[in-house]
């Protein structure tokens, strides 16, 4: 096997911007003559570790099962019989290369197995989850954070049983950090898609920022031979869209609440579409009821055909977190359209003049953005000239990645800034944690 492509879920499970550019890159490969699998990590439990084999699109997947509860949790981060299963496929696969686009659902030490085994790894960060427990760098009430990963700054924050013992928050965050501090000194190369995304990660963890590389993502073109959209009209409703995954840092609830106020400043005068699956049923109906008695249209999962059946004219992506690249801009422009962001990360950075950007989480802010669309006719033409150039295309990108690959292949690695985490630090913390479970389960005399 050439590469093994390592990632927290895959389709049909999810359809993600880091799964669809995943798909597209391992097709492209294997267009190339590249022998490439790729090992998913799964939303699905089941009563052991399992995997389980087949194809996507004539992709050869594997999807890992684990045999826990919430084992999105960051204290959970690591899993010793998903540890078992990768070492072992590692020796039975023996990849000249793994690349590593996330850990979530899998076990936190994967490079580490890589280099235990001898075997290269790359990883490409598609998000924060390096610098935060919480993955988004979202703080409880949805403060975009800034802090740095230690358990001054983030033990009060971090998802919590409730019954942790003193010190075990503490213990937990420093292991969660010192895990992925090795996994990235270990890396042969770490990957990002915008500079911004690298200065945040480096001055949040101490990772030295020259251990990344800026590498925009490729593009695949979505609309080609579909009709150009039609451009708004004054005599029809302004469609506005959001689409993508829908998560709570996506900001759809904010979006809902502000789309409340446009509507009721100018009622009949614009209609929202939005397109992706819910990542959970509590966050569906909270949508569903923000959404009573507005025009709103929800698609749920879609493709391209739907999207651009849905005739959007302004994309919305009103994200509460530092997002690292956005591949909806990339659509949203390919369509021709002009878009709304919010003020983090790497979406304003790379909407440009393009799109208006909004206070994260503020709803009157982007009420007003959406608003100007309406009262100013002229500004839809405007943002539309302004629409950056294409990112680069996928073979472009790919033989930029393959540069990188090479390098990680036949250079020496880089020293260390961080190593490995021992074992027995892993087991000490599970143990830890074993004890303060069994501390709410044990009658007050002890075991009978």
């Amino acid at each position: 096997m050439d590469v093994l492509h390592v990632i927290h879920q895959f389709p049909p499970e999810s359809r993600g911007g880091s799964e669809s550019y995943l798909l597209d890159l391992a097709q492209r490969q294997r267009a190339r003559g590249l022998h490439v699998e790729v090992l998913s990590g799964s939303k699905v439990w089941k009563e052991e570790v399992t995997l389980e084999s087949g194809e996507v699109d004539g992709l050869p997947v594997h999807r890992l099962h684990r045999d826990d509860l919430f084992f999105d949790h960051h204290s959970k981060a690591w899993h010793p019989g998903v540890e078992l299963v990768f070492a072992s496929l590692l020796e039975k696969w023996r990849p000249k290369l793994v690349h590593v686009h996330h850990w979530v659902r899998l076990t936190c030490n994967l490079i580490d197995l890589c280099w235990q085994k001898q075997v290269p790894a790359v990883a490409t960060l598609h998000d924060y989850y390096t610098s935060c427990p919480r993955a988004f760098r979202r703080r409880e009430g949805d403060e975009a954070c800034r802090r740095p990963l230690s358990p001054a700054s983030c033990s009060q924050c971090v998802p919590k049983f409730g019954y942790e013992q003193a010190g075990e928050l503490d213990a937990g965050v420093e292991l969660f950090r010192d895990h992925y501090r090795a996994e990235l000194s270990l890396a042969r190369a770490v990957i990002v898609a915008v500079g911004s995304t690298a200065k945040l990660l480096s001055e949040t963890t101490g990772v030295p920022l020259d251990r990344y590389e800026v590498l925009p993502l490729g593009y695949r073109r979505r609309f080609a031979g579909m009709p150009a959209l039609p451009a708004p009209r004054s005599d029809e409703p302004l469609r506005f869209a959001y689409w993508g995954g829908i998560g709570r840092h996506k900001g759809v609830d904010v979006l809902l609440r502000a789309f409340r106020h446009v509507h009721a400043a100018r009622p009949g005068r614009a209609v929202l579409h939005v397109l992706g699956g819910v990542d959970s049923e509590a966050l569906d109906r909270e949508l569903h009821d923000l959404a009573t008695g507005l025009p709103v249209t929800f698609h749920g999962d879609f493709d391209a055909g739907k999207l651009h059946a849905a005739r959007p004219q302004i994309g919305v992506f009103p994200s509460t977190c530092f997002e690292t690249y956005g591949l909806v801009l990339d659509e949203c422009f390919e369509l021709g359209l002009p878009c709304i962001t919010s003020d983090l990360g790497a979406l304003p950075e790379r909407a440009a003049g393009a799109g208006i950007a909004t206070r994260s989480g503020d709803e009157q802010s982007l009420a007003a953005a959406m608003q100007r669309f309406l009262n100013e006719p002229a500004l839809w033409a405007a943002k539309r000239a302004a629409i950056p150039p294409p990112s680069p295309g996928l073979d472009a990108h790919v033989d930029a990645l393959m540069a990188v690959y090479d390098r990680a292949r036949t250079m020496p690695p880089k020293e260390w800034f961080a190593g490995p985490v021992p074992a027995s630090r892993r087991t000490w913390f599970l143990m830890k944690q074993r004890e303060s479970a069994m501390s709410r389960l044990i009658p007050p005399d002890g075991p009978r």
